[in-house]
């Protein structure tokens, strides 16, 4: 497969922008971290896809450290899977 190039804050700005994101509702560094790649729907849609980008902004809207929440969440389940192993 073919790896993703990276999304700098810049470009997650450019994207944002374009759909008129108001950052003032929206976290930029989450909203970019999303775009990057960092979970597995979004290893696997493309950043163009609008169906994709109304996704991430709608976990956004809902939770504003969504992405972080959800990381941590993974690692709670890594550690507790590799204790039940």
């Amino acid at each position: 497969m073919k790896k993703r190039k990276p999304i700098t804050l810049e470009d997650a700005r450019c994207i944002g922008e374009s759909l008129y994101i108001d950052w003032d509702q929206v976290d930029l560094v989450q909203f970019r971290w999303e775009l990057t790649g960092n979970n597995r729907a979004s290893a696997r849609a493309p950043v163009s896809d609008p169906a994709f980008v109304k996704v991430v902004l709608t976990h956004i809207k809902e939770f504003p450290d969504y992405f972080t929440r959800l990381s941590k969440l993974k690692v709670e389940v890594d550690e507790y899977q590799g204790l039940n192993s």
